[in-house]
């Protein structure tokens, strides 16, 4: 009963990292473009697609839980190592992601430009065409890499931190 506490407690804290710092994220964004957060998400699902964000926001919320289980376990003096192994691996599975669509996005490119005809009437609807397997493409990267190196600095940064600091017990705690 107790794991099932402690798995649920870590999952609820988890849960709140990821809606908190969406949420910031959100509000930078429209600080930031001067748009209004509807308008932000029509663009990001125009831009990104929608299964790229379900698999970043999954992958984001996985690491979110890595991180939380490897701060429980080390500041009682447990082994976090499988929590840090696993928040890094996802970490660098966002940048293979991201990588992932870039290539997904060029490849939808040329498929555009090998089954149609290429005319003064056909040129611009191809450029169009073009122009959003592309932004596909090379959106997911200019993401999907900086989020990648974040969690990675977050994880070893948070992980060095506590394998340095000793923690002191609080009033009423027994070790």
């Amino acid at each position: 009963m107790g794991n099932i506490l402690t798995i649920a407690g870590s999952g609820s804290k988890s849960i709140s990292l990821v809606l908190g710092a969406g949420v910031l994220i959100a509000a930078a964004a429209s600080a930031i473009m001067g748009l209004e957060l509807r308008e932000i998400a029509d663009w990001a699902r125009e831009v990104f697609s929608v299964t790229f964000m379900v698999i970043l926001g999954i992958m984001l919320a996985g690491f979110a839980y890595c991180l939380v289980r490897m701060v429980e376990r080390r500041k009682i003096g447990l082994n976090g190592d499988v929590w840090f192994e696993a928040a890094s691996h996802l970490a660098g599975g966002v940048a293979t992601v991201a990588l992932t669509y870039t290539l997904l996005g060029i490849s939808l490119g040329i498929g555009t430009l090998a089954g149609q005809e290429v005319n003064a009437e056909t040129v611009q609807t191809i450029i169009g065409e073009l122009t959003s397997h592309f932004s596909l493409a090379f959106m997911t990267t200019v993401i999907g890499l900086p989020v990648s190196a974040a969690l990675r600095a977050i994880i070893h940064i948070t992980d060095t931190y506590l394998k340095t600091t000793p923690f002191t017990l609080r009033i009423g705690e027994q070790s």
